[in-house]
């Protein structure tokens, strides 16, 4: 059977409570185990309102808990308090530098890497796409004005990629300004919102992360240094610096980012009629 939303409702008001076994959900909604963990899965993929930790994994004693995303989890201790405060203020890529958070990852499970360019130049240098490819359930863009759907690597654009995905039942979700700038860079996309409507959502954000998570195993962000934000002789060249990392625990904790301000804005729609009565 379809995952429907009243099951939906129903299991995250029992998970809500405390947290359960997948038996305990399994027994609950009448279905099998294997059923029970595909639902779970996907309401953590598609809501953000549940989590999923197994404890003792690759044993016989393993054991899955599933628990409720509280708010307050997102802010576990004061420095993760203290970059979301940073995030949830910022509206502009300036406004928070990436690093921030990548210098508490272990040096085994991160990477950066850095290119020149001129003005406005489009990166093409950034093996995005056979990153993306790799994704099993998930991916969550954090956008400025959807530029990133303009990139072009291999002679493959972005856009192709991304209905390459879809196509696979990818569930992608993007938050992005959704203003006079960003309706062109919209208009290319919509095709691909009404041809897979179940898959693709958008919401309106002004935020100043650059970058995407993929299900729980990468997130990649970028930040850039221009020459005109630096006194004479401070910085040689315009940089683009790629920020990547994989460890589990800031992962899930970049999800929380954002799905709370997912969750807080509208819906790219709504907000895109009021434009067009306008402009």
């Amino acid at each position: 059977m379809v995952l429907n939303q009243h099951e939906i409702d129903k299991i995250i008001k029992f998970v809500k409570q405390e947290p359960k076994t997948v038996q305990d959900i399994s027994k609950l909604i009448k279905r099998s185990w294997v059923t029970t963990n595909s639902y779970l899965q996907k309401i953590k993929d598609q809501t953000g309102q549940i989590n999923i930790k197994t404890f003792r994994e690759g044993t016989q004693g393993a054991l899955k808990i599933v628990y409720f995303n509280h708010k307050e989890t997102l802010v576990s201790d004061e420095i993760k308090e203290e970059l979301f405060n940073q995030i949830r203020i910022g509206k502009a890529k300036t406004d928070f530098d990436f690093f921030e958070v990548f210098q508490f990852i272990p040096e085994e499970e991160k990477k950066a890497f850095y290119e020149e360019y001129d003005n406005e130049d489009i990166s093409t240098n950034q093996k995005l796409i056979p990153l993306l490819r790799k994704t099993e359930r998930t991916i969550y863009f954090f956008s400025g004005n959807l530029s990133f759907i303009n990139l072009s690597e291999d002679e493959k654009n972005i856009l192709e990629l991304i209905e390459e995905l879809l196509q696979k039942k990818i569930l992608i979700k993007i938050l992005c300004r959704v203003n006079i700038a960003t309706i062109t860079n919209l208009s290319k996309l919509l095709p691909l919102i009404q041809k897979y409507p179940d898959l693709i959502e958008i919401k309106h954000c002004y935020q100043p992360l650059r970058g995407f998570i993929i299900d729980e195993t990468v997130a990649r962000f970028k930040n850039e240094e221009a020459l005109e934000n630096y006194k004479k002789g401070e910085l040689q060249k315009n940089l683009r610096i790629f920020y990547e990392i994989y460890n589990q625990e800031w992962i899930e904790w970049l999800q929380r980012v954002f799905w709370n301000l997912f969750r807080a804005n509208i819906d790219y729609n709504s907000r895109l009629k009021q434009f067009k009565k306008f402009f």
